[in-house]
């Protein structure tokens, strides 16, 4: 494509057009002005170093010597080098973009609120600086918590974050914002969650006028001890006759047992059924999504196959997406953005790779304009690899 537009703007000069004139009809056809602005300079510079040959003067004129014509040569050079290669190299300013996303979207009082800050640079490659501010609110706007920390930024990157909500924070909706302060200018991202009042678990207790655990009355028996019977709470066994002897052995389930000769005088443990040695083990705790989110992002650039199976593990679509979009970006793995359902994200977990010049992403891209930009990146990087080329040769 470059090479094509090359010829057709020589072979426009050439004819007498202007600059101008050829710009003006390129950008109507669709081509971006940097590309013809770049494809121009490129042009008139080759031009303005092949120019005629000087013609011969008189016979009484001087003749320069090869050593001074050496001279003048390599001055013409730094000349054109100070007049054109500061355009053609100009670093770009930075162009931040932002997208900031929780790890869920209800969260209790006094729980640590995590969140995804994820930052593109559009712009210049180069490292900088960027001040990040983050203010919490409250459907009224009030400013509840404001933080700030500074980053450093090249082409993208993510930055997990959380905050430490107050105890006292009343239920309701909360807006999170946050601010990207960055050469003069400022990029925003925000999200909403709700703050539920969080209850006290209440502990069961051999005191709690609540027949709970293992206990055959109400606190009595079982873990709290005792003996019950006659509708109430001994200290001693019931008191029986030899004909009438209940042991923990008789199939019978009597006394202050659990289940048929098993729990209280018996002792063991009654559930499932059965009999059992010992209590009835508690079921694994599953991990929450933030839990999983920062194990496989520990795992991403040392083990991002396990990264992708804890991924692929999350039950919610739009939890799975987020968690592939950031172990993608950190291990730099596009193959992994395939995996991603909603078109939006798979969009934005490209953006790392065309960025930093893997332009075979740009037809996986679903949104015009995204795919557009991955297009004229692509095509200024050719240009750029041409000019280097023709200024070498």
């Amino acid at each position: 494509m470059v090479d094509t537009l090359l010829k057709y703007v020589e072979e426009q000069l050439g004819k007498g057009y202007r600059p101008h004139a050829v710009k003006e009809n390129l950008v109507r056809k669709g081509y971006s002005p940097a590309l013809v602005d770049n494809v121009l300079e490129s042009v008139m510079m080759k031009k303005n170093t092949s120019g005629p040959a000087p013609t011969q003067g008189v016979s009484h004129a001087k003749h320069l010597s090869s050593k001074t014509i050496l001279v003048l040569s390599f001055i013409i050079i730094v000349i054109l080098g100070i007049v054109f290669i500061p355009k053609l190299v100009k670093t770009k300013e930075p162009l931040l973009d932002i997208t900031a996303s929780p790890d869920k979207h209800n969260y209790y009082q006094g729980e640590k609120l995590g969140f995804e800050v994820e930052i593109y640079n559009m712009g210049s490659s180069e490292r900088f600086d960027t001040t990040l501010r983050y203010r919490l609110l409250d459907k009224n706007d009030n400013m509840i918590i404001s933080r700030e920390e500074t980053i450093a930024i090249s082409t993208s990157t993510s930055h997990y974050k959380t905050i430490d909500l107050p105890g006292n924070i009343k239920p309701g909706t909360y807006t999170l914002k946050v601010y990207a302060n960055y050469e003069g200018r400022v990029a925003t991202s925000s999200f909403t969650f709700d703050i539920e009042e969080k209850t006290a678990t209440i502990k069961e207790t051999c005191s709690d006028g609540v027949r709970n655990q293992d206990e055959v009355g109400v606190d009595c028996g079982g873990v709290c001890g005792g003996y019950w019977y006659d509708n109430a709470c001994h200290s001693t066994p019931k008191q029986v006759t030899p004909s009438e002897e209940e042991t923990c052995s008789d199939g019978i389930k009597n006394q202050d047992e659990v289940g048929v000769d098993c729990g209280g005088v018996c002792e063991g443990y009654w559930y499932d059924g059965s009999c059992h040695s010992s209590p009835k083990p508690k079921p694994p705790e599953e991990q929450s999504f933030a839990e999983k989110m920062m194990q496989a992002r520990a795992l991403a650039k040392t083990n991002p196959e396990q990264a992708k199976n804890i991924c692929l593990s999350l039950k919610n679509s739009d939890d799975k997406d987020k968690c592939l979009k950031t172990i993608a970006s950190l291990s730099m793995k596009k193959e992994y953005c395939e995996l991603i359902t909603g078109t939006e994200d798979r969009d934005i977990c490209y953006y790392p790779f065309f960025m930093q010049g893997d332009y075979s992403v740009c037809e996986k891209l679903t949104d015009p304009e995204n795919k557009e930009a991955c297009e004229q990146l692509r095509d200024i990087s050719e240009l750029a690899k041409q000019l280097n080329y023709t200024t070498t040769t």
